[in-house]
């Protein structure tokens, strides 16, 4: 049977069209991982419809069978940092796997993954050891890092573990959406403190934080609807912030918040900063947005540190990730081939 695909923009596209791309996300969705919460129609179509993702820029693709949506692809273009490569997803609704839906798919898109000079595909999320790892591996994929995916529910978990008070010579400071002036450089400059998490084999670069890259952040997240709240630690001496964790709520998705980065400079390191803060934003989180259910993130499987921190603020791991790397021109070559 003959697999037809072609761009997909959800803005214009029609009622049956963002109906059958709702139906494959669920068939996958609940086949492999059911333990996440299925978003509804109409929230899905919120979320796909925002053209930019916190990275970069999208675009979409939808794959037919005999006129039936049997499977889509989206790619993401990073920028400033990272503009070597393009993160790639491709998901096939559970009975047309293993007939060549997702590799026409990826054949199809290879074109648009090389944007701009790109010259690296990556796969983010994937589940590890599951068939889609399988079919990425056997087509040349390279697994470069490993992550936990780690899920807080608020109503299993006694609140008595948020209560870390923060160590003599340091303060809270809290803010939703928009860093003050007066904390702005001292947040970038501690926000930069995650570069030196563990990365593994991955070519992906975290970001370089300054005031300016900060602000771009903020207007990307009200962008996509997200209501972000930051807390940190203040040296008190020199007044600098000493660390930092970020949490963010969609509108389209408002049981559920997003654990984003966690950083302590490393000169503040060994005072249970790291502990503080997050356990102060679950308790702003939760006395703030009782409807929030659950608080999900991911981990660098080998930042023991940072999983420990997790695992005694009440968060449990539900799934090991894999991120996944290809040379575009031997995917190219590989295709060629088939």
């Amino acid at each position: 049977m003959v697999v037809e695909i072609r761009p997909f923009d959800p803005p214009s596209a029609s009622a049956d069209e963002l109906a059958a791309s709702y139906a494959v996300m669920v068939a996958v969705q609940s086949l492999d991982h059911p333990e996440q919460k299925l978003p509804t129609l109409e929230q899905y179509i919120e979320l796909i419809s925002v053209q930019n993702s916190l990275a970069g820029p999208m675009r979409r693709w939808l794959a037919r069978e005999d006129g039936r949506v049997v499977g889509h692809a989206s790619a993401i273009y990073p920028e400033p940092e990272n503009r070597h490569m393009t993160i790639a997803r491709i998901i096939v609704t559970p009975e047309r796997r293993r007939r060549g839906v997702g590799t026409a798919l990826l054949r199809t898109i290879l074109p648009d993954l090389g944007a701009d000079g790109r010259t690296v595909v990556v796969g983010h999320g994937v589940k590890t050891d599951a068939s889609g790892e399988q079919w990425a591996r056997a087509l040349g994929f390279v697994r470069t890092h490993g992550f936990i995916r780690q899920i807080l529910t608020i109503a299993d978990v006694d609140p008595a573990l948020w209560q870390h008070p923060v160590a003599d010579g340091f303060r809270l400071e809290r803010w939703t959406d928009a860093a003050p002036e007066t904390l702005l450089a001292a947040y970038a400059r501690a926000r930069t403190a995650i570069t030196d998490a563990p990365s593994g084999e991955s070519t992906m670069a975290h970001r370089e934080w300054t005031p300016e890259r900060v602000r771009l952040h903020e207007e990307t997240l009200r962008a996509g609807n997200w209501g972000n709240r930051v807390l940190v630690a203040v040296h008190e001496d020199s007044g600098e912030v000493a660390a930092a964790t970020e949490l963010s709520v969609r509108a389209e998705q408002p049981t559920r918040a997003f654990q984003g980065d966690t950083a302590v400079v490393a000169e503040h390191r060994g005072h249970g900063l790291g502990l503080a803060v997050k356990g102060a934003m679950l308790r702003w989180l939760t006395a703030d947005r009782p409807d929030v259910e659950h608080v999900s993130t991911q981990t660098a499987h080998d930042n023991v540190h940072m999983a420990r921190i997790n695992f005694a603020v009440g968060f449990t791991t539900d799934a090991a990730l894999s991120e996944l790397e290809a040379d575009l021109g031997d995917l190219v070559k590989r295709l060629a081939a088939e």
